[in-house]
C-alpha cells in the first residue's frame, strides 16, 4: 500500500499549505466564512426569521440570532426530518447525525454535503501531519470501530445514523479500503459479538495504525481478544467465525467466505500468549506506529492503561476535537491534546468560562482568546446551526501562527456544588491522580459523586486485584480529601467549617465500571459517545458496593 499513501500523500502535500495559510488571519478567514454561510441561506425559513438579509456585521448577526442549544433548534429540525426543504440551509440535508440529547430525546444534528467537505478535508489533513511523522503508518492494515452511518430513516426518508460512521465515510477511498474490518462489522449491534468480530478479522493481519475516538473501546478490544484467546486462535487455525459472536446469517456466510485457514498466525498467536501469559498486541502487531485516539477530557483518564497492552513506545495522537455537531480542530503533534481550530470550515465565538453564568456574557471571536484561559464555544456551521452552543469547555493551550490551539476540557456545566464549592471535575481528576501517586495504590476506575442529602462527596473506587489494607485505603481517602482542599479554595473552607462533611470511599465490586459501561451502552447504542462522567450528582447502585471507609482525621489543613 506504500504507493497509494505515497500518491495520497501527495495529492494532500499541496492542500496543508493553502489550509496553514489561513492560520495567519483568522479574523478575516472567518468573517469570510460566516457571511459565505448566511449569504448562502439568507432565504431559509430561519434565515428569513431571524433577518438574514439584514445582517452585515457581526454585531448584526449575534442582534438577530440568539445563543441557543438544541432545544431552542429542535423545531426547526422537526421540520426538516419531516421532508421540508429549505428550513436551516438552502442546500439538502442527505443525513442527520444521531446522539444523545440533554432531555432525553435524541439529537438529530443535519449533515450537508458543505458539511461532509468540511469533514474529509480534515480528515485527510490528519492522515497527512500523521504520515509526516510516522512513515510506516500505511505499512499494515488499519484497524477501527465505528458504528453505522446509516441506522433508519426521518419521516422525510432522510437516512440518520453515528456520526462515526460519517467520519469513517468521510475518509478518503483508499484509506476505507486500507481496514482490516470490513464495513458490514458496523451492523452488529451487540456489542460484545462485535468487539470479538473486530478482534478476530484484526489480529490476523499486522496493522499499523489502530484509531478509535474513545481510549476505552481500543482497551475494550484488547481485552476481548485475550480473555477469548483459545476462542479466537481456534478460529484463525480453522478459518472460522466462533459461534459465541451471534450473527446475521448472510453476514456471517458474507465474511466466512473471505477468511481461510491460517495455522501460522494460530501458532504465533498461542505462542505469544503462553510466553507472556496474555495475548497482548505488542506481540502480535509489532509493527503498530500509531495509536489515534481522543486524550482530552474525563475520557483521557484510561490513556494510562495503554502501556500495558501496547508497550510504553506506541505514540498516541489525539483525533481531534469533534462532535457529532462539527469536527472543530486538527492536532499535529502527538504532543498533549489540542489541536488548531478549523477557522475555514465554521464559524466560532467564544464565552469565557467565568462568565458563562451571567445574564449577557460576552462572546469573543477566535482572535481574541487568550492562552491558557477556558471557553465555551458557540457554533455556525454550513450544516444549519446558528450560534450553537454545544455546552462544552476548551482551553486555549497556544496558537499556530495566529490561529488558536484547542484542547478540550470537559463538557460544560460538569461541576456538582453541594453548600457552593463548584467542585470541578478536573479537580477531582488531579486530586485523585496525585492522592494514587502519594499512597503508591493504582486504581482500575474510579468516580464521585454529591450526596447532597448528607453534605458530602462519594468516591468509588475498584482495584485491579482485590482491595488494599483498610490502613492503605484510609490514607488514600484523606490524601485525596487533601488535595482537594489544596486545589479548592471553596472546598477547604467548607470542609474546615464542617459544612461540607468528610467524604467517603466506596469500595466497588469487581467488574462494577465494565456492568456500568455496559448498560450505558445498551441505553445509548454508541461506544463512542460512552464519556462516563466522573463527577455526578447520582449515586452509585448499592447492590454494587462492596465496603465502606469513612475519611479519618481532619481536613482543610493540607
Amino acid at each position: 500500500m506504500r504507493w497509494i499513501a505515497k500518491a495520497a500523500v501527495f495529492v494532500t502535500s499541496r492542500a496543508w499549505p493553502c489550509w496553514e495559510k489561513l492560520t495567519a488571519d483568522p479574523a478575516r478567514t472567518q468573517s469570510d466564512a460566516l457571511f459565505a454561510i448566511l449569504r448562502r441561506n439568507r432565504f431559509t425559513v430561519f434565515g428569513k426569521d431571524h433577518r438574514f438579509d439584514a445582517v452585515s456585521s457581526l454585531r448584526d448577526y449575534r442582534r438577530h440570532v440568539p445563543v441557543r442549544d438544541y432545544e431552542g433548534l429542535r423545531a426547526y429540525v422537526e421540520r426538516v426530518e419531516a421532508g421540508e426543504a429549505n428550513v436551516l440551509t438552502e442546500e439538502p440535508v442527505s443525513m442527520f447525525a444521531l446522539t444523545s440529547g440533554s432531555t432525553g430525546a435524541p439529537k438529530l444534528i443535519p449533515v450537508t454535503q458543505s458539511s461532509r467537505a468540511n469533514h474529509r478535508r480534515l480528515t485527510r489533513l490528519w492522515y497527512y501531519r500523521a504520515y509526516l511523522d510516522h512513515p510506516t503508518l500505511f505499512d499494515g492494515k488499519l484497524l477501527g470501530a465505528v458504528s453505522p452511518a446509516h441506522e433508519g430513516m426521518t419521516p422525510g426518508q432522510i437516512p440518520f445514523g453515528a456520526a462515526s460512521g460519517l467520519v469513517y465515510q468521510s475518509s478518503p477511498r483508499w484509506i476505507q479500503n486500507a481496514f482490516a474490518v470490513p464495513y458490514e462489522a458496523a451492523q452488529v449491534k451487540e456489542f460484545a459479538a462485535k468487539y470479538y468480530l473486530i478482534m478476530r478479522l484484526a489480529i490476523e493481519h499486522p496493522i499499523s495504525f489502530f484509531g478509535t475516538p474513545n481510549p476505552s473501546t481500543i482497551l475494550r478490544l484488547v481485552e476481548t481478544a485475550d480473555q477469548y484467546k483459545d476462542d479466537l486462535i481456534r478460529d484463525i487455525r480453522d478459518g472460522t467465525i466462533s459461534s459465541r459472536c451471534a450473527l446475521a446469517p448472510a453476514l456471517r456466510s458474507s465474511l466466512e467466505a473471505r477468511l481461510k485457514k491460517n495455522s501460522r498466525r494460530a501458532a504465533q498467536l498461542e505462542s505469544f500468549a503462553g510466553r507472556a501469559g496474555a495475548l497482548r498486541p505488542r506481540e502480535y502487531w509489532p509493527g503498530l506506529a500509531l495509536i489515534g485516539c481522543w486524550k482530552g477530557g474525563s475520557v483521557g483518564v484510561r490513556l494510562h492503561e495503554l502501556p500495558r497492552w501496547f508497550g510504553a513506545h506506541v505514540p498516541v495522537r489525539d483525533l481531534g476535537y469533534m462532535a457529532s455537531e462539527a469536527q472543530i480542530t486538527l492536532p499535529i503533534t502527538d504532543a498533549g491534546c489540542g489541536g488548531i481550530l478549523d477557522i475555514a470550515g465554521n464559524f466560532y465565538e467564544f464565552i469565557p468560562e467565568s462568565e458563562i453564568g451571567s445574564g449577557q456574557p460576552e462572546a469573543l471571536t477566535c482572535d481574541q482568546l487568550e492562552s491558557g484561559q477556558s471557553y465555551y464555544p458557540i457554533l455556525t456551521t454550513p450544516a444549519g446551526l446558528y450560534r450553537y452552543d454545544i455546552n462544552d469547555v476548551v482551553r486555549v493551550a497556544g496558537f499556530h501562527k495566529r490561529t488558536p490551539i484547542l484542547e478540550f476540557v470537559r463538557k460544560g456545566r460538569d461541576v456538582t456544588s453541594i453548600t457552593g464549592e463548584k467542585l470541578h471535575v478536573n479537580q477531582v481528576i488531579a486530586a485523585m491522580a496525585e492522592a494514587q501517586k502519594i499512597a503508591g495504590l493504582v486504581l482500575r476506575h474510579y468516580g464521585a459523586s454529591a450526596d447532597v442529602d448528607r453534605s458530602r462527596y462519594l468516591f468509588s473506587v475498584e482495584f485491579d486485584a482485590g482491595a488494599p489494607e483498610r490502613e492503605a485505603l484510609e490514607r488514600l481517602l484523606k490524601i485525596l480529601d487533601d488535595q482537594l482542599c489544596r486545589l479548592n479554595v471553596e472546598y477547604r473552607e467548607k470542609r474546615r467549617s464542617d459544612r461540607l462533611h468528610a467524604p467517603v470511599l466506596q469500595i466497588m465490586r469487581s467488574g462494577w465500571f465494565e456492568r456500568k459501561t455496559s448498560a450505558a451502552l445498551r441505553r445509548t447504542g454508541r461506544d463512542a459517545q460512552i464519556k462516563m462522567p466522573l463527577l455526578s450528582n447520582e449515586p452509585e447502585d448499592a447492590a454494587e458496593i462492596s465496603s465502606v471507609i469513612e475519611c479519618v482525621g481532619p481536613s482543610g489543613e493540607g
